[in-house]
């Protein structure tokens, strides 16, 4: 059986659940086991990404800690993680309900696919996450 790891970084719980059956879904059609790690603010995602290599990254851009200390929204997490560390390469779905225009290119050009949350259609995200997960 084939074996993944996935990290959801989202500090929107039902947001994490959307992805966690979709991820399910996908797991079940490519008889796979995932190990899916879930953050909920920008500095355990940091931390999460520096120690574990993963085979999907899925990144939310806002995060609620915005007054803790070392606070990043997810696109500077995203431009961190491609440059150093164990996911320089690792396929990430930068998954974002923030309206600015500019995020979409941003995210691409830091080698993320863009996703907007408002689009959510678990068909495409399910397609999506199973074409990444068997690069």
């Amino acid at each position: 059986m084939l074996k993944y790891s996935v990290l959801i970084a989202d500090d929107d719980d039902s947001q994490r659940n959307v992805q966690k059956l979709v991820l399910g879904e996908v797991a079940s059609m490519i008889e796979a086991e995932l190990k899916i790690d879930e953050t909920t603010n920008s500095v355990e995602t940091r931390k999460f990404i520096s120690e574990n290599e993963y085979d999907l990254i899925i990144l939310d851009n806002e995060f609620k800690d915005d007054l803790s200390q070392g606070h990043l929204p997810g696109i500077a997490i995203l431009q961190l993680m491609r440059k150093s560390g164990p996911n320089r390469s690792s396929p990430t779905v930068f998954c974002s309900g923030d309206p600015y225009s500019t995020l979409g290119p941003m995210a691409e050009r830091y080698g993320a696919v863009y996703y907007p949350k408002a689009k959510a259609d678990l068909e495409e995200l399910t397609k999506l996450y199973l074409k990444l997960l068997q690069k």
